[in-house]
């Protein structure tokens, strides 16, 4: 499933719990449903989307609410469809205005009016008065804008607007992952995986929770792969977004016990009272662990009166 998208794997691994969880094998499942055998492959494999009717006939058969699966579903959904995916916003080129010159008035010249004096008596020198003639004010010319200003105003309003669409499709994602995921909105939310999901507890707050509701169970590590004498399978998983550790066997017979425990914290058991958990998968609560080293020990005890069958080991 290397090649399948993240929202698909996070979808394939919830129905495979369910699967689990209903105890039963594909050929029962495709019976009790209006899907194949080959079909159930590839929805639980995570390489194909299963139709939402497959879905909501695996939870009826499982006993599990709708919502959160379905949550779960529309975001396989729209990463498929392609809805989920950002579009950048158009950028609108800005012409910048013509710059239109401003051709300065030309000045006229005034020219001085000659005086001519008048001569009263031949022996005495006439006075002249010179009359001064005002030239017409220059109309008054506003500079023309400058080039680079213009651009400079149009490269900012380009800019804003840029960071303005940017902004509010971060906002609509964001709104829209908090409507679409509920695990997201508890107090109990952690981090956000590589893969696009939150998981729902970390570390203390995981110890006594169930795997699946909490999203831990999503693309674990197996920490210990082991066949008891009494041939059930024994496993050890590890999920290190939640910091917390589950153990799980299969195979295993009415009276079995398993038990995960860490040093300093109380211990996370399940026993197989019903036939139903015979031939599916049966899983402790989780066990958190603390930050770094932590040694793990599980034991499968078929009878009271037998000794348990155990198994150390180390969860960095």
């Amino acid at each position: 499933m290397s090649g399948a998208r993240p929202e698909f794997v996070l979808l394939a691994t919830e129905l495979r719990v369910l699967r689990e969880r209903a105890a039963l094998s594909i050929t029962e499942l495709a019976g009790k449903s209006a899907y194949s055998r080959s079909s159930w492959h590839r929805y639980l494999g995570g390489t194909a989307l299963p139709p939402w009717l497959a879905v909501r006939a695996l939870c009826q058969l499982a006993d599990e609410p709708t919502p959160r699966i379905r949550a779960l579903w529309e975001l396989a959904e729209a990463a498929a469809s392609g809805r989920g995916a950002v579009r950048e916003a158009p950028v609108t080129a800005v012409r910048e205005a013509p710059v239109t010159a401003v051709r300065e008035a030309p000045v006229t010249a005034v020219r001085e009016a000659p005086v001519t004096a008048e001569k009263t008596e031949p022996t005495r020198p006439v006075d002249t008065a010179v009359v001064p003639v005002e030239q017409p004010a220059a109309p008054e010319t506003r500079p023309a804008p400058r080039r680079h200003e213009q651009r400079w105003w149009s490269v900012r309003a380009l800019a804003f607007t840029c960071v303005l669409a940017l902004c509010l499709a971060l906002g609509l994602v964001a709104a829209w992952q908090r409507v679409r995921t509920p695990e997201a909105a508890s107090p109990d939310a952690a981090t956000a995986s590589a893969s696009g999901f939150h998981v729902g507890c970390v570390a203390g707050a995981c110890t006594g929770r169930d795997p699946s509701v909490t999203l831990c169970g999503a693309q674990p590590q197996t920490l210990l792969h082991r066949v008891t004498p009494s041939g059930a399978g024994l496993e050890v998983r590890y999920n290190p977004l939640c910091r917390a550790a589950w153990a799980r066997v299969w195979n295993t017979r009415l009276g079995d016990t398993l038990t995960l425990s860490e040093p300093g914290q109380p211990a996370q058991s399940i026993a197989v009272h019903s036939t139903r958990q015979l031939n599916a998968f049966v899983h402790t609560p989780l066990l958190g662990l603390h930050a770094g080293p932590t040694p793990l020990t599980a034991c499968l005890s078929e009878t009271p009166h037998t000794p348990a069958t155990c198994y150390r080991l180390t969860a960095h």
